[in-house]
């Protein structure tokens, strides 16, 4: 199967080492700058076609395209990402790859409208054999341990900064909801500094299993790896992770057992091309990939406000775009309009000019127009029914975060 590379970062490069390791071959590549500086990487083009990268539409180029980082601004990076889904190109993107919440939600309001087969990788998120054992303890106990009470997830940080921290987030809340299931109510703990706020950040989670679920930032002085934290009714069961952030050995007390290791970047390739060839039903992991930015926002919310915050999801599409919209300058015509047609008509009265006992029947007129025009979703949108592959609607934009 041939695939391309646009844009490198560290996990693009690996997914496309996968790719050549398994018989695959990469036929294009842009924005590799930084793949040919330390990298040994023989079956990259010579040729960087960044500047080309439209021939990325043309479905014959390749069967699908590894999108990392690389060295394009955010937003540049967000529209050629919409513009390869919009024209059904599938797509494995590395998480996060931008770092706006809002671009999601563009992103994900493309993916929805063409139906394209978009992937983000992460490696914690791989469904790991470890992380569905852990799920099951949660959901039914721990044989030796018991109920699980509590579930701690210790992040160490070299630079503790609020985008470190926030990148970090949101790929560890994804690895949280395989265990502790999908996670929808969020409190931050930090101090008022900002500095010193994400430097020792603090976030307590909820959700369907009702266990509380702790993830914090520390120093990296002793360990540089994370550490997943069980908290049972009759001990503590960790999970031990590697310098790849793979998990290696389950460790109760002074007994460990060991994780049969798996290579994310083979096991996500894998599911990638299961479904481009049809083979997977979820034809998209963004969804996922979405709410955990949304929850990642989330924390500057609830710093600000000082509590835990809902996050309730909405199914985003075209209508509910139509309506946001529409609500917003409905509020805008019942603000400006009334007062405008109450001076007009005051004036026109000054001055004599017969219009003057018009205007009531004008703004009438008006607000029947306005209401009038908003069904026309009804009738020119072809609204479309949710993806039921997805394995939880999307968030949108217009989600309500309640105390």
């Amino acid at each position: 199967m041939k695939f391309a590379l646009f844009g490198a970062d560290e996990e693009s490069l690996s997914l496309a080492q996968a790719a050549v390791q398994a018989g695959h071959e990469v036929v294009w590549a842009g924005d590799v700058a930084v793949a040919r500086d330390g990298w040994d990487l023989p079956w990259l083009p010579a040729e960087d076609l960044a500047d080309q990268w439209e021939a990325l539409l043309d479905h014959h180029t390749c069967a699908g395209v590894m999108v990392g980082r690389g060295l394009s601004p955010p937003e540049v990076r967000t529209d050629q990402l919409n513009q390869l889904i919009k024209n059904g190109i599938a797509v494995l993107a590395t998480f996060p790859l931008v770092d706006s919440v809002l671009s999601f939600y563009e992103i994900d309001m493309v993916r929805c409208e063409s139906k394209a087969v978009l992937h983000h990788f992460n490696p914690l998120a791989q469904p790991l054999p470890a992380f569905l054992q852990c799920a099951r303890w949660v959901a039914d106990g721990h044989p030796q341990l018991g109920q699980v009470e509590q579930i701690i997830w210790h992040r160490p940080l070299v630079q503790r900064t609020r985008e470190q921290a926030l990148w970090h987030f949101a790929r560890d809340v994804e690895l949280l909801g395989q265990v502790a299931g999908r996670l929808n109510r969020l409190g931050a703990l930090g101090s008022p500094d900002e500095e010193a706020t994400y430097a020792g950040l603090s976030v307590q989670l909820l959700g369907q299993s009702k266990i509380p679920v702790r993830w914090e930032v520390g120093p990296a002085q002793q360990s540089v790896l994370p550490r997943l934290m069980l908290v049972a009714e009759n001990g503590t069961l960790n999970v031990e992770f590697n310098e790849t952030g793979q998990p290696i050995c389950f460790a109760v007390d002074q007994q460990t057992e060991p994780i049969e290791p798996i290579d994310p970047y083979a096991m996500a390739l894998n599911h990638f091309i299961e479904a481009i060839e049809g083979r997977e039903q979820a034809t998209s992991t963004w969804p996922s990939a979405l709410h955990a930015m949304e929850l990642a926002d989330t924390i500057e919310i609830s710093l600000r406000r000082g509590r835990m915050i809902d996050v309730h999801d909405q199914q985003l599409s075209e209508d509910l775009a139509f309506k946001g919209t529409m609500s917003a300058a409905g509020c805008g015509i019942l603000m400006i309009l009334p007062p405008l047609l109450l001076v007009g008509g005051w004036l026109a009265g000054l001055f004599g000019l017969p219009v003057a006992h018009y205007w009531p029947h004008v703004l009438l007129a008006l607000l029947t127009a306005f209401l009038i025009f908003q069904t026309l979703p009804k009738l020119l949108l072809n609204s479309r029914p949710a993806d039921p592959t997805d394995d939880s609607n999307p968030a949108s934009p217009q989600s309500k975060f309640n105390d």
